[in-house]
């Protein structure tokens, strides 16, 4: 869900929640997604994100289960793993133009093993449950930090590239390859199953949109301090590389 248009007191309120949740199950975990670039970039990283990805043994999936369900969290299992999910309940005050979308939106949390497949195809990308590193994510609203393990910053690029094309993934990968080794990031593409193909087909995508200057990823970029011009030469870079 696109949370840029909520009133920034709402999106820190939502992401405050969704941390307090992440805080359940932030030993069972590696973080992945949009809370893991958070980790590893801090302020840089600067948009919202609602959603909570992560990656587990198969054999802790019952303790994660049990400790969300006293939260009041439901679960629903699905092929690539389990979604557990509960209504968002504002703590501050709600205006009224956006009283309906907020009354739709649920935290959710999606927890995987380590092999994330990309959909409708054979291509994945595996995630370590041993090398990663951990890393604090602040609070808005609370004095307090919560510290996560988290991938790699190479590993998170590599993923991010391959994903499919949106605003989220494609700022993401702009911000890791400010703090990534990119020779790293070619390897950890290469060297998971045939990721690459999945980097290759997405990276046209990937340029056109930063560049264009209506679109919102390229306006984060901005804001964030990203050269896009040196951000897609990294991409140039990386394309060259895996097409040899």
């Amino acid at each position: 869900m696109n949370l840029e248009g909520l009133p920034v007191v709402v999106k820190n309120d939502i992401e405050d929640q969704s941390l307090s949740l992440l805080g359940i199950i932030k030993n069972d975990v590696i973080v992945i997604g949009g809370w893991a670039v958070r980790a590893l970039t801090g302020r840089k990283h600067a948009r919202y994100t609602l959603d909570i990805d992560g990656v587990t043994a198969k054999e802790k999936l019952p303790v994660i289960k049990q400790r969300l369900g006293s939260a009041g969290l439901a679960a629903k299992d699905s092929d690539w793993g389990t979604q557990f999910y509960k209504k968002y309940i504002p703590h501050v005050d709600i205006p009224d133009e956006v009283r309906k979308t907020v009354e739709n939106i649920e935290l959710r949390i999606e927890i995987s093993e380590p092999r994330i497949k990309e959909f409708q195809t054979h291509h994945y990308f595996e995630f370590s449950l041993n090398d990663y590193v951990s890393r604090e994510i602040v609070y808005h609203n609370k004095p307090k930090v919560l510290v996560v393990h988290v991938p790699l910053p190479d590993q998170m690029a590599a993923v991010k590239l391959g994903l499919p094309v949106d605003y989220k993934n494609n700022f993401d990968s702009a911000v890791l390859l400010q703090v990534s080794d990119i020779e790293k990031v070619i390897q950890a593409i290469k060297e998971n199953d045939d990721w690459y193909e999945m980097v290759l087909r997405r990276l046209p995508k990937l340029r056109g949109r930063i560049k264009d200057t209506g679109r919102l990823e390229n306006m984060l970029a901005l804001n964030a301090g990203i050269n896009v011009r040196e951000y897609v030469r990294k991409l140039d870079y990386i394309e060259e590389q895996l097409k040899r």
